[in-house]
């Protein structure tokens, strides 16, 4: 009997270490459950980093690429709202008459370039005569040429479209854009926000550059001048149909001489003579609409600039657009 007790007591001493493990089991399971899912939702927080930092990269680097109303290939171009890189011709007028032999670089119609088979390359060898540099006086074209062109560039530019002495579609230009950052800048085109090189790829129409007013207060003109040609060089990758004009910076008054940070008129003439010759040397148009900016002390006439004695009024725009309309060579 006393056996039978002991076997009994043991069973219940083996019922209850049973009875625990189990209760201790049961509440081990909790916290190892808990510990996956966990690590679930922290796999889940670094994939929605990623893919954030993936989508920053292509706002940044390859905009192009988002389904921005931006053109990538030509099928997109047909069905998106986004206005042409050419600026439309009005009915009933003629293009002006391009050096090129081929007919396809006046026809009028881009050829689409597909993203990334344009380069420097392309844009290195000069071709066609010689082009004689300032550009000389010529009959006057009409009011309407304007219309035909993109012209490219900094805030005297971006003011051209903004004062209405140019078409909103023919200005590539924008308040903060410079030679240091026109890589990653966006300009606003129709709506749309687009950099310069996709907006005009593929077209041509005449570009007309200027480029270097706000850089010089920074820059010496050699750098500057190398920025510009690195400028130029993208650009007629982006367009090698087109035919390019590069507009001399405008002079700055004599009170923009004397502040904290200067822009000199002699800087500006170095500035202007390297765009010359780096013109020659790309065989490309160069316009010195500079000259007909300057008073006769060699500055700008205080009634044609703003009040930093460095951007230009409506009216010194309108001169500079008439010495444009009256140097297109033949």
């Amino acid at each position: 009997m006393a056996g039978f007790n002991l076997k009994k007591s043991s069973a219940k001493k083996n019922a209850r270490r049973a009875a625990r493990r189990k209760k201790q089991q049961q509440k081990h399971r909790g916290p190892v459950m808990r510990f996956k899912f966990s690590r679930l939702v922290l796999l889940w927080i670094l994939s929605l980093i990623l893919c954030f930092g993936a989508y920053l990269y292509k706002v940044n680097f390859h905009p192009e690429d988002l389904d921005r109303g931006i053109k990538t290939d030509s099928s997109a171009s047909e069905s998106s709202n986004y206005a042409p890189a050419i600026p439309p011709v009005p009915e009933g007028s003629a293009a002006p008459e391009d050096e090129s032999s081929d007919p396809s670089a006046s026809s009028g119609e881009p050829t689409d370039i597909p993203n990334g088979e344009a380069d420097e390359s392309s844009a290195a060898v000069p071709s066609g005569p010689q082009k004689v540099n300032p550009v000389p006086e010529s009959a006057a074209q009409t009011a309407d040429y304007l219309t035909r062109c993109a012209f490219i560039g900094e805030t005297n530019i971006y003011n051209l479209g903004r004062s209405g002495l140019l078409q909103p579609y023919s200005v590539y230009a924008s308040e903060t854009l410079t030679l240091q950052n026109y890589v990653r800048e966006y300009v606003i085109l129709d709506g749309t926000t687009i950099r310069i090189t996709s907006a005009i790829k593929a077209a041509n129409c005449p570009i007309y550059l200027m480029f270097g007013t706000e850089s010089l207060a920074e820059h010496p003109a050699d750098q500057t001048a190398d920025q510009f040609h690195t400028l130029l060089n993208d650009i007629r990758a982006a367009a090698p149909e087109a035919t390019v004009y590069v507009l001399s910076i405008p002079p700055v008054t004599a009170a923009a001489e004397k502040t904290e940070k200067p822009i000199l008129n002699s800087v500006i003439d170095d500035y202007n003579s390297r765009l010359l010759d780096i013109c020659n040397q790309e065989n490309v148009y160069f316009v010195d609409t500079n000259t007909a900016l300057k008073s006769n002390d060699s500055r700008l006439d205080p009634h044609y600039a703003m009040e930093d004695g460095i951007h230009l009024t409506t009216e010194a725009g309108q001169i500079l657009l008439n010495y444009v309309l009256t140097h297109v060579p033949a």
